[in-house]
């Protein structure tokens, strides 16, 4: 029937809706430890990439810190991501993810069109250990500079 304006109409499943409840629970009592071990990932991110000729987009405190969004000069992110593709991380922004276009988000920080589409993004959480934010960063790095190299 059509009692949902527009939207998927049907009872929803008990099951889901208590499963649901369950894991915000759990999100909820693990909300402390899991912002503690993005905020160290974040740290140990910028501090291997920030003397690196990255530069960080946005305010290094003010931010979620189990996002790294990082500027990288003249980087043609596509191929990076390419030659890359056993690592996960995205162009510019949630935001712009996969419409071509520059990430407006990273515009109103004050980035131009090309610092925009130069930029990445890495996420991680609970499951990402240091050691796999180290490795993946030291591969994007040495890819992004021998792009520089064969420029």
């Amino acid at each position: 029937g059509g009692q949902e304006p527009g939207g998927r109409s049907g009872t929803l499943s008990p099951a889901l809706c208590a499963g649901f409840g369950a894991a915000a629970a759990l999100a909820k009592q693990r909300f402390g430890a899991d912002r503690a071990h993005a905020a160290q990932l974040f740290r140990a991110g910028f501090q291997a990439l920030g003397s690196a000729g990255w530069t960080l987009n946005g305010s290094k405190d003010e931010r979620y810190p189990g996002n790294l969004n990082l500027l990288y000069p003249r980087l043609d992110v596509a191929r990076l991501m390419s030659e890359l593709r056993d690592i996960a991380f995205s162009a510019g922004s949630a935001c712009a993810s996969g419409s071509g276009r520059p990430s407006h988000v990273l515009q109103a920080l004050g980035l131009s069109d090309a610092e925009a589409r130069s930029s990445i993004r890495l996420g991680f959480g609970r499951y990402t250990t240091e050691e796999d934010l180290l490795d993946a960063i030291q591969r994007i790095d040495a890819a992004a500079r021998a792009q520089r190299i064969a420029a």
